[in-house]
């Protein structure tokens, strides 16, 4: 039920899909003749578009990347663990190559810290987050890509019936049964690892973040009238959402 109810809310909050509804209104309430209505509607479709253009999302977003900068390496990791970033493995199998998606640093960033450690084991956790399941979870492409790239297959565990970040976490240690004392790298993208890290605090699975494909630097501030503007706004309200909806239902710590 909290997996389908996200899905559906996100079609609407997320900030690109408002302003095409509020532009879509606005046009219906003009050619209603709706003067009023039509205004009001026009006047939050024009400050949603000036926040979207202005530095606020890439601020945003530096605010989020910024909470968990990757420690030194330790001189000892028991286990990676790579969460999943929507890869459609229907692709992978139509295609025999994997998707463009800039989650795959995430599994490159894995495997280049499974090369450094060749004693850990390396998990990855990805079925569908599609609304309606897929036939092949992403975890068949992280084995044609982590393998390809020449981890040994004995050292691969995947997890493949996570839907979302939660039971990405939830299912993994189920799984593996990570034992006290025991060091875990936590491999996602650094805007993703506020929400993953709070998810993992929860679960009682002390994990050390390694965030990768990082998109803001550490002094920018944004641009004005940057066409990536509104993609990051999307982004930066989709974590914030999905921390507040998880520590509301007792998911996040």
């Amino acid at each position: 039920m909290f997996f389908m109810a996200s899905k559906l809310f996100w079609e609407i909050a997320a900030p690109s899909h408002l302003l095409f509804l509020l532009i879509l209104a606005t046009a219906f309430c003009i050619a209603l003749r709706w003067k009023r209505v039509g205004l009001v509607l026009g006047l939050l479709a024009g400050l949603l578009l000036s926040v979207a253009l202005s530095p606020l999302p890439f601020m945003a977003m530096r605010g989020i990347e910024d909470q968990y900068p990757r420690p030194p390496a330790p001189p000892h990791v028991d286990g990676i663990l790579i969460l999943g970033s929507g890869f459609d493995s229907t692709l992978l199998k139509a295609r025999g190559a994997p998707q463009a998606n800039a989650g795959a640093y995430r599994l490159v960033e894995g495997f280049i810290a499974a090369r450094h450690h060749s004693e850990a084991r390396v998990v990855f956790s990805g079925g569908s987050g599609a609304l309606g399941g897929a036939q092949y979870s992403e975890a068949e492409t992280a084995r044609y890509v982590l393998q390809g790239m020449g981890l040994d297959p004995g050292r691969l565990t995947l997890e493949a019936r996570s839907r979302n970040t939660y039971e990405n976490i939830l299912f993994s240690k189920q799984m593996v049964k990570p034992r006290p004392g025991e060091v875990w790298l936590l491999a996602t993208s650094a805007a993703h690892m506020p929400r993953a890290m709070a998810i993992a605090r929860q679960q009682d699975w002390p994990m050390l973040p390694w965030p990768t494909d990082y998109i803001t630097r550490p002094d920018s501030s944004g641009e004005w009238l940057s066409s990536g503007g509104l993609g990051l706004a999307d982004y930066a309200v989709h974590e914030w959402i999905g921390m507040i909806a998880y520590r509301l239902t007792g998911k996040a710590a």
